[in-house]
């Protein structure tokens, strides 16, 4: 099992050598288990493509659109005396 201190390690490596982006802290962790995982299960290296491996965004076949109600004629609410 690899420790969560060896997984925090490579993943702040792995974000270092990516230009310290934002928002891609999951994906780094998960990235550094799997080549943790499989560099310690049986001297693979780690050569995965992340870029196919990551479930691209599902496109919108019909986006959502907005209703408004019918406008109604504004009535003459005077009342007659």
């Amino acid at each position: 099992m690899i420790s969560d201190e060896a997984i925090r390690q490579r993943s702040y490596a792995i974000w270092e050598r990516e230009g310290r982006p934002d928002g891609k802290a999951m994906e780094h962790w998960l990235r550094a288990k799997v080549e943790l995982e499989l560099e310690a299960g049986g001297g693979l290296s780690p050569s995965i493509d992340w870029t196919v491996t990551v479930m691209p965004r599902v496109p919108i076949s019909c986006p959502p659109t907005r209703m408004l109600s019918k406008r109604v004629a504004k009535r003459n609410t005077a009342v007659a005396a």
